[in-house]
């Protein structure tokens, strides 16, 4: 949390970007482990199909609000113009190749979801990129892994109905490159051991830091209950509910003060806020929800909620690469603020245009 933040705020803040979801994520586990493992892959599409119309998905249609935020003027839309040009960028590679872009978004997963999840700790995590590179791997890769390393057939299994999807109107031979359970499983597994040795570089390094053992003990017990989601749950599942009550939840709080010039400090600034950065979003939450529709249409036979799911990932895997620089800058610029910041509302004290 925020050190300068009141104590009243600080405790909101604790209950509700970080408690509440722990408790959300732990309740769903606990049912799957009474009612079996089936309801999750059943109920796996909800989450996500959600998310396209709360949080998830308005997280990161909020990016032109950002922007114009952070850069202003004429810079917003050359900033805009280097952010679309990245997503049909990442998009033709998607096409020419798609099951080696899903290996590397992946990847950027763990850096985007390890990134996030450190967002708003304290003490912060040193910007330096070694630390900041241990802080993703310790946290976003444990999410990634978990999934992959204890149920690789139903990752899998999502992995190729996506390859399918994209495929489906495309030439013979479009899915060569797939994935296999057992690949999927020794990848979860190096994930995990790359998560273990980054905790222990990361708990290493903040011995000596004030409030750095508190820290590494309220990461562990996130990632417990993270880790138990994942073990407990589908796959599709268990991401859906992490991405849309933990990763895309914790960016309200970075997005509220920026986007809603307001801190989330009780239940009615955060509702302010939350309903301003879907105001904002819609700009560019309208044409994507339009995008997602039509692959729907025309790409799921059955038009079932799981191919919508499944199609969504492809759009977050299309925008992820374009949204995770804007949040880096973000991330940046509150880093620059820090020693005279009081609202953490970033100014103007870095070029939009570097």
């Amino acid at each position: 949390m925020n050190p300068r933040s009141p104590p009243n705020e600080a405790a909101f803040n604790e209950f509700v970007f970080r408690r509440a979801p722990l408790a959300v994520m732990l309740a769903a586990s606990l049912i799957a482990l009474v009612a079996g493992w089936s309801w999750t892959a059943a109920a796996a599409a909800v989450p996500w199909a959600l998310s396209l119309v709360i949080v998830g998905l308005p997280h990161g249609a909020a990016d032109l609000a950002v922007t114009r935020r952070l850069c202003g003027g004429a810079s917003t839309v050359r900033v805009f113009a280097i952010y679309f040009a990245g997503m049909a960028a990442v998009f033709g590679l998607f096409v020419l190749a798609p099951a080696p872009l899903i290996a590397v978004f992946v990847g950027l997963s763990v850096w985007h979801f390890g990134m996030a999840h450190a967002d708003g700790q304290s003490p912060p995590i040193p910007a330096r990129f070694g630390r900041r590179l241990a802080a993703a791997l310790g946290r976003g890769a444990m999410v990634v892994g978990v999934p992959m390393a204890v149920w690789p057939e139903a990752t899998t299994a999502v992995a190729t109905r996506l390859l399918e999807l994209v495929a489906s109107r495309s030439p013979p031979g479009r899915m060569a490159g797939g994935f296999d359970p057992a690949t999927i499983r020794v990848a979860g597994l190096r994930l995990l051991a790359a998560a273990a040795c980054a905790l222990a570089v990361e708990a290493f390094a903040a011995r000596k830091t004030a409030g750095g053992l508190r820290r590494t003990a309220a990461t562990l017990v996130d990632l417990a209950v993270i880790g138990l989601l994942g073990t407990t749950t589908a796959p599709l599942f268990s991401t859906g509910v992490y991405f849309l009550v933990w990763h895309s939840w914790r960016h309200m709080r970075l997005l509220a003060p920026l986007v809603a010039g307001t801190r989330p400090a009780d239940p009615a600034a955060l509702a302010s806020a939350l309903g301003a950065i879907h105001l904002a979003a819609l700009p560019l939450l309208l044409p994507t929800w339009g995008a997602i529709l039509a692959g729907w249409w025309f790409l799921s036979p059955h038009h079932s909620l799981t191919d919508l799911a499944i199609l969504s990932l492809a759009v977050y895997l299309v925008v992820t690469p374009s949204h995770d620089v804007l949040i880096d800058f973000l991330r940046g610029r509150i880093a620059d603020d820090e020693p005279s910041a009081t609202t953490r509302e970033p100014t103007a004290s870095r070029s939009c245009a570097a």
